[in-house]
């Protein structure tokens, strides 16, 4: 059976009605929240912004850094998940099902219209984005930019094949990194991220 995002989409939306007192939605096996992307937008470029322009690669790497190991250990808790074991695994086919099942459960979460172009066994990743909600927000508040903008989905891509391939969790974060050759922030039609075996692993 193929993955079938819409079911994935539709089980979020519904399991997402289900909210503790403070808003805290319990699904998935992680602990999710609804949180607008303006602020988290205005928080990631702010703090960018902050940095300065002689330290811009480094608030870059920072962003990135903080994405991918957010994305390595809430997809983890979601694919460890009774919701996973019930609506995504009898999906699976093959080892690489997963990464489409993580990528319309990011959909579900409003993170863009995730698309995976491409994707080499334990070595590259290739998504499309149509829709980011960062390079969306940064057009909104600046002008187009040289560089690309959405380090949230950069850090998630990375820790996508983190967790196919990488070492065993909790080991395996930065064992791939991601770049953004293509972002609407600079002016091309779409987001565009490719993961690969990193050069040179961060330590944790």
């Amino acid at each position: 059976m193929a993955i079938d995002g819409t079911k994935i989409v539709h089980a979020v939306m519904e399991g997402s009605k289900i909210r503790e007192s403070k808003g805290i939605i319990p699904l998935f096996g992680v602990y999710l929240s609804l949180l607008s992307v303006e602020y988290y937008n205005n928080l990631s470029f702010d703090f960018e912004e902050k940095m300065g322009k002689t330290r811009e690669a480094e608030a870059e790497a920072l962003l990135i850094e903080a994405a991918q190991e957010c994305g390595y250990a809430t997809f983890q808790g979601i694919r460890n998940s009774w919701e996973w074991e019930q609506i995504v695994s009898p999906m699976i086919e093959t080892k690489e099902d997963q990464i489409l099942g993580f990528a319309a459960v990011a959909v579900a979460f409003g993170w863009g219209d995730l698309e995976v172009k491409e994707l080499v066994p334990g070595e590259k990743l290739v998504i499309k984005v149509g829709d980011s909600y960062e390079a969306r927000g940064y057009l909104k508040n600046y002008e187009r930019t040289h560089s690309s903008k959405c380090y949230m989905l950069r850090g998630v891509t990375g820790a996508f094949m983190d967790l196919l391939y990488g070492e065993d969790y909790p080991d395996g974060c930065f064992d791939f990194s991601a770049e953004e050759p293509f972002c609407r922030a600079k002016g091309d039609p779409c987001c565009e991220f490719i993961a690969r075996k990193s050069s040179c692993k961060k330590n944790t």
